[in-house]
């Protein structure tokens, strides 16, 4: 009898996985920074679409697709600042979720920061849980090139590289000048953090 249990409870097991499964085949696909990624059906009409986003509707909590290495440290500190966080290992993709409620338009917002290749991306949707088909579009890209910890180290490093330009932001701004001639600067590049006073 308890053969009998276990065998049906595998075969119930087998067959609720086969239902939960997408077949994403029949996808549409975008091109977003140097990934193609399958668009679920519902969301193949783009209000835009370009090298950097594929935005479904013009809020983009909608439901967006977004390559962030140009902006990837006001982002991130952004996002850390107004957002909870939760590491989270999608599809063999490391990530962090970030979820957050949105009072002007009464729901929970996701964004899911991921690598692909050597590239950072996020998507963008309604909702606090990592739906099916958004582990699908995630699934549809490259293998990430960093290891776990590279994955994380680059986004902390990010996140210290906001921090100290805020304060020095901050700074700048509780000391005004007289000369209205020069303004400062603040860049992070891969030479470190520069800044200085430009003519």
């Amino acid at each position: 009898m308890i053969r009998k249990i276990i065998f049906f409870l595998l075969a119930l097991f087998i067959v609720m996985s086969a239902v939960c499964a997408i077949d994403s085949s029949n996808w549409t696909t975008a091109t977003v920074g140097y990934e193609e990624f399958k668009i679920p059906p519902e969301y193949k009409n783009p209000y835009k679409s370009d090298f950097h986003m594929y935005e479904y509707d013009e809020d983009i909590d909608v439901f967006t697709v977004r390559y962030v290495n140009p902006a990837i440290m006001e982002l991130y500190g952004y996002f850390i600042e107004h957002n909870q966080a939760k590491k989270v290992n999608v599809e063999g993709h490391d990530a962090v979720h970030f979820t957050s409620f949105d009072r002007h338009d009464d729901a929970n917002n996701s964004k899911l920061w991921f690598s692909a290749g050597e590239e950072f991306y996020y998507i963008a949707w309604r909702g606090n849980e990592i739906t099916p088909n958004v582990k699908e579009v995630v699934k549809s890209a490259s293998d990430s090139n960093f290891t776990h910890e590279e994955f994380y180290d680059i986004l902390n490093d990010e996140y210290q590289n906001y921090n100290l330009i805020n304060a020095i932001e901050s700074q700048r701004s509780d000391y005004p000048t007289q000369d209205r001639g020069h303004h400062s600067f603040v860049s992070v590049g891969s030479n470190g953090v520069n800044f200085g006073v430009m003519n």
